[in-house]
């Protein structure tokens, strides 16, 4: 099977789930242990902020009357084919995105960033080699324009490695600390075809909206209402979330997007119309997002190069230790249908010098390991499989943490959001 991920069988399965609280408690060990936590999400993590998921956002009348599903619906061409379909579905994922809160898993995690992970030697030592070394080449070496609006410090023991492009990591996550391999629905790109006149994203306006209609789930060019907030259907308590109807609690004002640099330039003039435009060419514009047969995706060559430049500043520290530096990975919500951030679970810190890293795979259908697991092993992995959702793990791993630390509770290290 290669890496592609496998489900438990049955028996497997059900042993599982009823080690959900002992493989929590096993996770919060290795958090406790760690120099550094990377925390890994992917569909699922959305989910939980009752956000439709990769299989159930396209579940919709208007698509089945046409025969298309997310797959078909998550392709560049329809830009050029189709607009009004096009910005039918990504505005109305645009605005699920926006008015939807992330759930409370954010905070409690970024808890455990600034009571564990935040001030520690190790932080000091991978912040010092990130201001000090060029680790990676530069942007200018790559030919690549530098963000205008870059964030600072540099990350320390703890970064963010997603797939989900609702960009709720920044309302509890330092920008710095961020890295969105697939992009995200706030940032925008030139769309022309075959390729964007510039390589450069901007930002839309804070209090932009899409108009759709909820029937059609097309989006006129012209539509009365374009860049004013829109009325959200919240779907059934039975009901699976979907685009259009999401089951999540309303956004606070005050926290959206508060850790995410603020545009350096007006860029208003690009969201004029229901359909945005490119403001350096007047042609049309797309979310930086990476989709379905997509080669035009302008990704942040400056987001990227900060994960890079962060987990060679970790490798290098760890050759500084008597002992081996110890990494806890805990990846939620990563499923098997787009495998990028299983992936980087398993490689980024395997086989590195003087580095024990614990996986801590939480998935309620696929928590097992997609590689050779002795393999894994002998390239200092071990993975901890907890079959459930990621908020009840999160939860249970926190209970846990505070069953062992109380101190850091104490000092109001691990509050939440507010």
């Amino acid at each position: 099977m290669g890496n592609q991920p496998m489900r438990p069988k049955p028996p497997h399965a059900a042993a599982l789930r009823a080690r959900v609280d002992e493989s929590c408690e096993t996770a919060a060990e290795a958090i406790l242990d760690a120099d550094v936590l990377l925390l890994a999400t992917g569909a699922g993590w959305s989910a939980d902020s009752g956000l439709a998921i990769y299989r159930d956002i396209a579940k919709i009348e208007a698509y089945a009357e046409r025969d298309l599903d997310y797959r078909d619906m998550c392709k560049p061409s329809w830009l050029a084919e189709a607009p009004e379909l096009f910005w039918g579905f990504w505005g109305s994922c645009f605005n699920d995105y926006r008015s939807t809160a992330p759930h409370g898993g954010y905070g409690i995690v970024r808890g455990w960033r600034d009571g564990l992970f935040a001030r520690s030697e190790v932080a000091k030592t991978v912040r010092d080699r990130v201001r000090r070394e060029e680790l990676v080449p530069s942007l200018e070496d790559l030919k690549i324009e530098e963000e205008a609006n870059a964030p600072s410090p540099p990350p320390g023991a703890f970064f963010v490695y997603t797939s989900n492009v609702d960009a709720h990591s920044y309302d509890a996550f330092d920008a710095g600390e961020i890295r969105e391999c697939h992009g995200n629905v706030e940032l925008y790109q030139c769309g022309a075809a075959p390729r964007p006149c510039a390589r450069r994203a901007w930002r839309a306006p804070r209090d932009h909206a899409f108009a759709v209609d909820a029937a059609t789930m097309l989006a006129p060019r012209d539509a009365a209402g374009a860049g004013a907030p829109a009325a959200e259907e919240k779907a059934a308590v039975d009901d699976v979330p979907k685009v259009g109807a999401t089951a999540g609690a309303a956004r606070d004002a005050a926290s959206l997007l508060r850790c995410m640099p603020a545009e350096s330039c007006d860029r208003e003039a690009s969201f004029a119309t229901n359909w945005p435009t490119c403001p350096a060419c007047g042609g049309p514009a797309r979310p930086a997002v990476l989709m379905f047969e997509d080669c035009a995706w302008v990704d942040s060559a400056a987001q990227d190069r900060r994960y890079r430049e962060w987990v060679l500043a970790v490798r290098s520290a760890a050759t500084e230790l008597d002992r081996p530096l110890r990494v806890a990975i805990l990846e939620v919500g990563a499923g098997g249908n787009v495998t990028t951030v299983r992936c980087e679970s398993e490689h980024v810190f395997r086989g590195a010098d003087n580095v024990e890293t614990t996986l801590i795979r939480v998935n309620p259908e696929l928590p097992l390991p997609d590689g050779d697991p002795e393999k894994l092993r002998a390239g200092g992995v071990a993975v901890v499989s907890v079959m459930c959702r990621g908020l009840e793990a999160v939860a249970k791993i926190d209970a846990a943490l505070k069953d062992r630390r109380p101190d850091l509770f104490d000092r109001g290290a691990f509050e939440e959001l507010p």
